[in-house]
């Protein structure tokens, strides 16, 4: 690397082309600098993979300033193997709207507000209040997420009365007005309630004799 000739660094295309090499997958620019020059490098980026499974990409390394300066790796994807395929996002279906009455016993935390659970609410009721599934909601502000994570706080109620649940809100002023929130309307129930602080000796004293802890991640 002669600074006379390349100056302080040298700019090299990195492009990722498909088998047939008529598609452009990924592209980037490269610097070089003199003092880096005699070091490894590394690249991180993302491509797709088509289905079905290519044979190789083809990844190519090009200098605009030098003739002939040009490098081509054949990237084999005959060993590889693939992480399986998340499942697609749910569709929002067209269900009927779901009667507050179908929480039994637990309708009356609601009644007082409204008679009908949202389409969001109405589909996940029977995984969140019937089934121990896993689940991830995700939906926009002000959809009723929260009370799709009461269906799951009942769930445990239903099916094991002894149970511990934890909300982990972002901020601190989230986490409490969810424990406000909650404090009230479980306490009906007999749901204890509480929100740790942050002081050790304390939250340990809160976790042992709480059912339902709300915290942050912090």
């Amino acid at each position: 690397f002669d600074p006379k000739v390349h100056g302080p660094a040298e700019p090299f295309y990195v492009i990722v082309e498909d088998t047939d090499q008529e598609t452009i997958w990924h592209h980037e620019i490269f610097i070089l600098k003199k003092k880096f020059a005699e070091d490894d490098h590394s690249i991180s980026f993302t491509v797709p993979i088509a289905d079905p499974l290519p044979p190789q990409y083809f990844i190519r390394v090009v200098s605009d300033r030098w003739l002939m300066a040009e490098a081509t790796l054949p990237v084999s994807f005959r060993h590889l193997i693939l992480p399986e395929k998340y499942p697609p996002h749910t569709e929002l279906l067209d269900l009927q709207p779901l009667p507050v009455s179908a929480l039994g016993k637990y309708a009356s935390l609601y009644e007082s507000s409204f008679t009908h659970f949202n389409p969001i609410q109405t589909q996940v009721f029977s995984t969140l209040f019937n089934s121990d599934d896993n689940s991830l909601i995700g939906a926009p502000t002000g959809s009723g997420k929260t009370i799709c994570s009461e269906f799951a706080v009942l769930r445990m109620l239903t099916t094991n009365p002894t149970g511990r649940c934890v909300c982990i809100e972002p901020l601190p002023q989230l986490a409490e007005e969810r424990y406000k929130d909650w404090k009230a309307k479980f306490a009906a129930l007999g749901l204890t309630v509480e929100l740790l602080c942050g002081e050790t000796a304390t939250d340990l004293k809160m976790l042992e004799r709480g059912q339902l802890i709300v915290t942050t991640p912090q």
